[in-house]
């Protein structure tokens, strides 16, 4: 690793994070933050709350695109921290972060002490997530990359009538 990659701070976030409660996450002012999602009218919104970080169309639940992602975060020289959000609810949504982080360890392992955070809303699909980490928590481990899981409350959003 050179000087100058030792100072980088990578940080990928879906734009499903960019909804929750703004003290829920921190990001460094100095890190270089990428934001990926599908949703044209998202990224543009993050474009609008995170103008420095680099925006990546990508859908979480194609493989290709997880891969061209993942290609790109190695070309900046791997990934420090990977911070997902989802609602626990919808099993395709908590599948895809599965799916992302098998796709971005090896960009996470390329520099040591690399950090998961996965943000999910209670629902029904938490539980398989939460055996998908049991399972591969030892190998995270081997590989210095910490996991964090943060289940919250099902927020309930008002009917307009």
């Amino acid at each position: 690793m050179t000087s100058q990659e030792a100072g980088r701070n990578v940080i990928l976030i879906n734009a499903a994070v960019l909804s929750l409660p703004r003290e829920t996450i921190t990001l460094d002012e100095a890190a270089t933050v990428f934001v990926a999602g599908r949703s044209v009218v998202q990224m543009t919104l993050a474009e609008l709350a995170l103008p420095d970080a680099h925006m990546v169309l990508t859908d979480f639940s194609q493989s290709a695109s997880l891969s061209a992602l993942n290609a790109t975060l190695q070309a900046a020289g791997g990934l420090d921290r990977l911070i997902l959000a989802a609602d626990g609810e919808e099993s395709e949504a908590v599948f895809s972060l599965m799916c992302a982080v098998l796709t971005f360890r090896p960009a996470l392992r390329r520099r040591r002490g690399g950090r998961i955070e996965l943000i999910l809303e209670d629902g029904r699909a938490v539980p398989s997530l939460v055996e998908f980490l049991q399972r591969i928590g030892g190998t995270l481990d081997l590989d210095g990359i910490a996991t964090e899981l943060r289940i919250t409350e099902r927020r309930i959003v008002p009917a307009v009538a």
